[in-house]
């Protein structure tokens, strides 16, 4: 094999999926680690209107919060298979 086949090869071994589910939707992300931003751009590609929030709640993740709620700025570690998330809009207060 040649330099530049075996780097491909490695960047190819390295390259990892995370199937999750957003609002019953299978989707698959490239990271382990998931921003609030990320499931809400997943759940709403087009936000129903701009005074919009999202309450996300998720269960089966990895690491410490195995469950809880996932607030705008925070991130959540996912298991490579099966941690759901649940997208809810809510109006601005």
């Amino acid at each position: 094999m040649s330099e530049a086949t075996v780097a491909e090869h490695r960047d190819e071994t390295r390259r990892t999926e995370y199937a999750i589910v957003v609002n019953g939707e299978r989707a698959v992300v490239p990271n382990e680690t998931v921003s609030y931003a990320e499931v809400v751009a997943i759940a709403y590609p087009v936000p129903p209107s701009p005074d919009t929030t999202y309450t996300v709640t998720f269960r089966n993740a990895k690491g410490p919060r195995h469950e809880g709620i996932l607030v705008d700025g925070e991130t959540v570690e996912v298991k490579k298979e099966g941690t759901t998330f649940d997208v809810v809009p809510t109006g601005k207060s």
